[in-house]
């Protein structure tokens, strides 16, 4: 090994799907040789009835607060409603009510549209930081009786959901799209056979979704139990604390967090980890 490609002899298995190839391409500059696996899709709802249920609302003035939750939520978002209504309507409309971005990506959306964002989330972006982010701002600090809208992206986030039901406010679920397994499983069969083989030395988990499709396919490959049990003899990455609570909810307990939830820091920071984990 050397010290500019650290992972050489090692192979690493990621389940990304939106940047598999960006994933690949890091882990092969530290020296792996990768495994791409994709385990998720995206798929817009066919029926839009919550977005337009948002729309007539906001418009009518009764959401106070917008929750923006992910880059491609927000602007799928905006996009359906532009195919029913003006844009400046809707401009004016979501500028004149609170909005909060939970992550740089959702924020770089709302900043090309130039809507103002009024609170964002520090990181790492989870659930319990935007709860603070709301409980310390002065708009949001009293939420009884607000109208919330949260953009959710795959599936609802229920403890969220549960907290923000305590604090008095009224939720707004917009449902943009859902995760969905991709059409061809092989890619992902192969990956969790890998797993099994002993073949794979690291495994990168990038969200609690991907945890929950893995597990859901282990089960046509081998079982869910089996590949627990492979797991162990893993070194098993998980890129933030919400994914780790996908993996510990199976049952598996992740090796290694990077310190903040970024892709590159993730690789970079498993490239320096790894090596003395192994020695």
């Amino acid at each position: 090994m050397t010290s500019s490609e650290p992972l050489t002899n090692f192979t690493a298995l990621a389940f990304e799907s939106r940047r598999a190839d960006t994933t690949a391409k890091l882990l092969q500059r530290q020296g792996a040789h990768p495994i791409s696996a994709p385990s998720m899709q995206e798929v817009p709802l066919e029926n839009h009835t919550a977005v337009f249920t948002f729309a007539e609302q906001l418009f009518a003035g009764e959401v106070d607060i917008l929750l923006c939750m992910t880059g491609v939520g927000t602007d799928m978002l905006v996009k359906t409603m532009k195919t029913k209504y003006d844009w400046e309507k809707i401009h004016e409309a979501l500028s004149g009510i609170i909005v909060l971005s939970r992550g740089p990506k959702p924020a770089k959306v709302l900043r090309k549209l130039k809507i103002p964002i009024d609170i964002k989330v520090p990181e790492p972006n989870t659930w319990k930081e935007l709860l603070e982010a709301l409980d310390s701002n002065e708009q949001t600090a009293d939420l009884g009786g607000k109208t919330v809208a949260i953009q959710e992206y795959g599936e609802p986030n229920e403890e969220l959901n549960e907290e923000l039901k305590k604090r008095g406010a009224k939720l707004l679920q917009t449902s943009i799209y859902r995760w969905a397994l991709p059409d061809d499983l092989e890619p992902l069969k192969e990956g969790i056979r890998a797993i099994l083989d002993g073949k794979a030395d690291v495994v990168l988990f990038t969200s609690k979704t991907q945890v929950t499709h893995v597990m859901k396919v282990a089960d046509t490959v081998a079982s869910k139990e089996k590949l627990r049990e492979a797991l162990e003899h893993v070194f098993v990455a998980s890129i933030g604390p919400v994914c780790s609570g996908g993996l510990r909810s199976h049952g598996i307990e992740p090796d290694f967090e990077p310190s903040r939830p970024k892709l590159a820091i993730f690789i970079n920071e498993i490239a320096e980890e790894l090596p003395k984990r192994m020695n």
